[in-house]
């Protein structure tokens, strides 16, 4: 692939020259490699600079599904040469490992060592030193020094994640809440997300409620299945986004879906964890249907089960209500509806996107601030007018 001239004015402009890369990224999902090829040099040849090395990318991935190796090689070459830091880091990555491949140990381990300054955060760095420690003693390269660093930072990478504790301890702090409430009394009333009782509107009075709701459950059959259904959700965005983002967003999948039960029931209390759970499972969803993370086969299992769980939840619900059941649908469809919108949109943080394989720097990282700030902004909208809302959907037809 020819490095893109420069010198003459673009002829695609970035909005065409993105939605192009798009379009190649679709002939690659449906497996059409030379359709996808077609795409990515038509951009490489047209578009600016870094647009350019992502289309080059592209193009190695096309090359490599078309057995053209050499070609692949000469592909990712351009995306190192005239590629952003993000691009050019994947680039040096794939063709360290083409390299491996082919047995050229010392090129790769020089190419690696590349990769690791444009590592984008601890754990590509670490998973990067790691490759770089087996190497440097296979090739017996590298001072002794950069062999403690590389042999730590192995070390570092095969080991646990150091926020591998947060899943069990959400586990651990709904159980043990719950079970006090069903020994003190005063503290279920104190937790759960009561709305209007008696002409009282607590919700507005105590907000917290929109999140201790989570701590207390009906019962232990409640509880148990809750806690089950936490313990798997929580572990799947541990695996994709990691311990930080799984607190925040399942507090913030908790807000959304108690918000939802207010608007929808304002009269009936709820109780259960059930729906920031549900932000998590449509996290998991939103990022899988999205991103497409490239990860281990038994989170690729997990994550092909989810949907299908939601499904049978929601329908187990709305069949529980037509006999009494009292399940709030309301709450797991306004979790799940939050989880999808954070998962859609910001890429998993700890698994490679297949996408992102290629189309570096098409999200920046200030989006997932940007996402996080608008919703938590228009989560806070719905619970200063929550009251208002409420009454307006007392009178729609449904």
């Amino acid at each position: 692939m020819q490095q893109p001239d420069q010198s003459m004015p673009s002829q695609l402009p970035t909005d065409m020259a993105l939605t192009m890369l798009a379009t190649g990224a679709d002939h690659l999902d449906a497996g059409d490699a030379e359709a996808a090829l077609a795409v990515f040099k038509e951009v490489n040849a047209a578009a600016e600079l870094p647009i350019a090395a992502r289309a080059a990318l592209g193009a190695a991935e096309a090359y490599v599904r078309l057995g053209r190796d050499a070609e692949a090689a000469d592909a990712l070459s351009t995306a190192i040469d005239a590629g952003d830091r993000e691009t050019r880091g994947i680039a040096l990555r794939r063709l360290a490992a083409a390299r491996v491949r082919t047995g050229d140990l010392a090129e790769a381990l020089d190419l690696y060592r590349r990769a690791e300054r444009d590592a984008p955060n601890d754990a590509a760095r670490a998973e990067i030193a790691s490759r770089i420690g087996w190497l440097a003693k296979e090739t017996g390269a590298g001072s002794l020094g950069s062999r403690i660093r590389s042999s730590i930072a192995f070390n570092r990478a095969r080991g646990s994640d150091p926020f591998g504790w947060v899943p069990l301890l959400l586990v651990i702090v709904t159980g043990a809440f719950s079970v006090a409430s069903f020994l003190y009394d005063p503290l279920f009333s104190a937790l759960a997300l009561v709305k209007i009782y008696g002409g009282y509107d607590y919700l507005s009075a105590e907000p917290w409620r929109l999140l201790t709701v989570t701590l207390v459950h009906a019962n232990l059959l409640h509880l148990l299945f809750n806690l089950f259904a936490l313990d798997l959700g929580a572990k799947l965005i541990q695996r994709l986004y990691g311990g930080p983002r799984l607190v925040l967003w399942y507090l913030i999948g908790g807000v959304g879906a108690s918000l939802a039960s207010a608007i929808v029931a304002p009269d009936s209390p709820t109780v259960g964890a059930s729906g920031a759970i549900f932000a998590l499972f449509g996290v998991a969803l939103g990022a899988e249907w999205a991103h497409k993370p490239l990860v281990e086969r038994g989170v690729r299992a997990a994550l092909g089960q989810i949907g299908g769980l939601i499904l049978v939840n929601i329908v187990f619900g709305l069949s529980s209500n037509l006999i009494g059941g009292g399940i709030d649908n309301a709450a797991h469809l306004g979790g799940l509806l939050t989880g999808l919108l954070l998962g859609a949109t910001i890429p998993p943080t700890r698994a490679e996107a297949m996408r992102r394989r290629w189309s570096a720097g098409l999200g920046r990282r200030g989006g997932e601030a940007l996402v996080t700030g608008v919703l938590v902004f228009a989560l806070a909208l719905l619970y200063l007018n929550w009251a208002a809302l409420a009454t307006l959907r007392l009178t729609l037809p449904i």
